[in-house]
């Protein structure tokens, strides 16, 4: 991959990641069995967007910075992972069933529904 290219995944990447700190500090952090929101609406969020992306099929470029870059810095399948198990681990059976199928559910109809409003658009 081209410095050029690489720099373009980098400032979406820089960008999508500032988007989920500002949006994290908004939420208090989930504590006694809590679900964690902030994070639930920042994948929710990325895969509309990625789903859009996708569905409309922009240039390598547009993807690059908004898919790979923006969209990759905002979603974080990591935390989530550790939101999840923090939940198990703790005997909050309950809450980490709704958090999974949530996060899970939600985020694949939100991919779909962005990309078919994506290809939609075009």
């Amino acid at each position: 991959m081209s410095r050029s290219k690489s720099l373009l995944v980098v400032i979406g990447g820089v960008t999508g990641a500032g988007c989920r700190w500002v949006l994290q500090s908004q939420f208090a952090e989930p504590s006694g069995g809590s679900i964690h929101w902030a994070i639930l609406l920042v994948n929710v969020a990325g895969c509309f967007v990625l789903g859009v992306i996708l569905g409309k099929k922009v240039k390598e470029n547009l993807y690059l910075l908004l898919g790979a870059g923006f969209c990759g810095g905002l979603t974080t399948f990591s935390t989530f992972a550790v939101d999840a198990a923090s939940l198990l681990k703790d005997s909050y059976l309950k809450e980490a069933i709704i958090y999974i199928f949530l996060s899970v559910i939600i985020s694949m109809f939100s991919f779909l529904v962005g990309n078919k409003a994506g290809k939609e658009w075009q």
